[in-house]
């Protein structure tokens, strides 16, 4: 680290908590395993906060693509959890309808996309297909809640999986090049 920056590359830390809450959840929507308070729990620290907070060490240390797609995500299960808990707390107060939870996913797929494209013009090979990825399980999630499919939520379980494994992969690849001091594994 050098004297100029005054953290350490927090991309592991928003990796790992992006990937883990979205392995979870996305054994849920595959149908493999039923979700309760933990997961609503690690989606406002794991995925919401820890998210944030890397994206604020990347904004200080100048990386505009790190500190906006982190401190988003963190927003994003942030806002999602939040959503759950109100709606179970009070339903005849706060619903979100199929309708509702298909446009946001979908814009979310758009937003994700404009990510995915920075990515890539960032030759970041590992990133690219994880936002690519998380773009596609936005926008089939999307599909989902927009027509109710069961078929279609199972789908976008297995996706969003996969993208949460290609997420854990780039950070555990990140952390050991950093302690390795070289390129061990390919990002």
């Amino acid at each position: 680290m050098s004297q100029d920056q005054p953290f350490a590359d927090p991309s592991s830390l928003g990796l790992w908590g992006f990937a883990l809450t979205t392995i979870v959840l996305s054994l849920h929507n595959a149908g493999l395993i039923s979700t309760a308070g933990l997961t609503l729990a690690y989606a406002f620290f794991w995925g919401g906060a820890a998210q944030v907070f890397a994206g604020w060490m990347d904004f200080k240390r100048g990386n505009m693509l790190g500190g906006t797609a982190f401190s988003t995500y963190g927003l994003f299960w942030i806002g999602l959890a939040m959503a759950f808990v109100l709606g179970s707390w009070d339903p005849s107060v706060f619903s979100m309808s199929g309708a509702e939870l298909g446009a946001w996913f979908v814009l979310w797929g758009v937003l994700t996309l404009v990510y995915t494209v920075g990515a890539y013009m960032a030759k970041a090979r590992v990133l690219t297909s994880v936002l690519a990825l998380l773009t596609l399980t936005f926008w089939v999630l999307g599909a989902a809640f927009f027509s109710g499919s069961v078929t279609i939520t199972r789908a976008g379980g297995w996706i969003g999986f996969i993208t949460g494994l290609d997420a854990l992969y780039l950070g555990a690849a990140l952390l050991i090049n950093w302690v390795a001091r070289r390129q061990a594994l390919p990002t």
